[in-house]
């Protein structure tokens, strides 16, 4: 599926791909569309070079391999994680390969400056097998499921740097597909109770068979109420605002706990991205405000990890699945907010 331009998506033939002596050839199994694949195909991106493949939630089979290659056979299964780090910035040598300096400026990621996953085969260059990028799945991880490990891994990103625990009673703000995906890592991190909050009614009942403790609508009851009610008063020691609403960042502050740790999962539009925040609130209650954006390999290997030992089942999270010959139509006409979660494409 080859992007030319907002709402221009074309599923051409195109040649298989040609691979170096240390490139793989990549049969792709699956690739997820995610909310940012949305609105490249409404709105455009910046980074991508156009005309591309795009898709960057990948799965699949090594198909091919250069002789130099070294690690991995015809026949592995593998997931892709997207972001193609440099290796020696600041922030990658420190691990934080999400927040690379060079990603930054380049956008050097599949499905914006490599070919994505929309596609029958994909090449993996040298540089994405010397970072990383190509991660082995385990045994009891179908590669639908490992389709969506980056996502998970995002959320895991979010919940690490909350410090999500044994103890903790966790607001979730968005029942999204990722929102969702917060209510299962949190169980599985050891939080005592998981509040997810919803206004769209679809969503929430979708998000019902993820068992968190409670669940509210705050069109219908007042969210600031059922917080306090469910922890005595108290609040949230946890907040995890999974959406992009200035409003919901604002109101967090007054649902949290003393020492509560508040992220701001969600980024904001660049025309309405300014919050307005009660700094005594922040003073006094010794609030911890973070952010969070994308993820790492090492937090997608725990992901597949999480699902290989069915900590959380990665099969919960996928809607439906439909052939790449559909994704142009589905993305014009059927991707509507509140019916599905995740939706796999299958390009062969």
């Amino acid at each position: 599926a080859v992007f030319y331009g907002p709402r221009d998506l074309r599923v051409e033939e195109v040649p298989v791909p040609q691979i170096g002596e240390n490139e793989i050839l990549l049969k792709v199994a699956y690739c997820a569309i995610c909310g940012t694949d949305v609105r490249i195909f409404n709105h455009g991106h910046r980074g991508i070079t156009k005309p591309q493949i795009i898709g960057h939630e990948i799965s699949g089979v090594v198909a091919e391999k250069g002789k130099n290659v070294e690690g991995f056979v015809v026949g592995d299964r593998v997931m892709v994680d997207p972001i193609v780090s440099c290796g020696h910035c600041y922030y990658c040598q420190r691990g934080m390969t999400n927040l690379c300096l060079e990603f930054k400026k380049t956008t050097e990621a599949f499905g914006y400056y490599y070919p994505g996953g929309f596609a029958e085969y994909m090449v993996i260059p040298e540089k994405a097998l010397w970072r990383g990028n190509l991660v082995k799945v385990p045994d009891g991880v179908s590669l639908e499921e490992a389709a969506i490990a980056e996502p998970f891994a995002c959320a895991l990103n979010g919940q690490v740097l909350s410090q999500v625990g044994l103890g903790d009673t966790v607001l979730i703000v968005g029942a999204g597909p990722v929102g969702c995906m917060h209510v299962g890592l949190a169980r599985s991190l050891g939080a005592t109770k998981i509040i997810l909050s919803e206004v769209k009614e679809t969503r929430l009942e979708m998000a019902r068979k993820f068992f968190a403790d409670v669940y509210v609508n705050p069109a219908q009851e007042d969210l600031s109420q059922v917080v306090m009610r469910e922890t005595g008063g108290i609040g949230a020691t946890v907040i995890i605002v999974a959406v992009s609403s200035r409003a919901l960042q604002e109101q967090a502050l007054n649902l949290a706990a003393c020492h509560a740790r508040i992220n701001f999962f969600g980024g904001l539009p660049k025309e309405d991205n300014f919050v307005s925040l009660d700094s005594n609130l922040i003073h006094y209650k010794e609030l911890y405000i973070h952010g969070t954006s994308g993820t790492t390999t090492n937090h997608i290997r725990m992901c597949l990890e999480l699902m290989n030992s069915r900590r959380v089942n990665g099969k919960d999270y996928i809607s439906t699945v439909i052939d790449l010959q559909e994704l142009p139509r589905f993305l014009a006409e059927e991707v509507q907010e509140g019916k599905y979660l995740k939706v796999l494409v299958q390009p062969s």
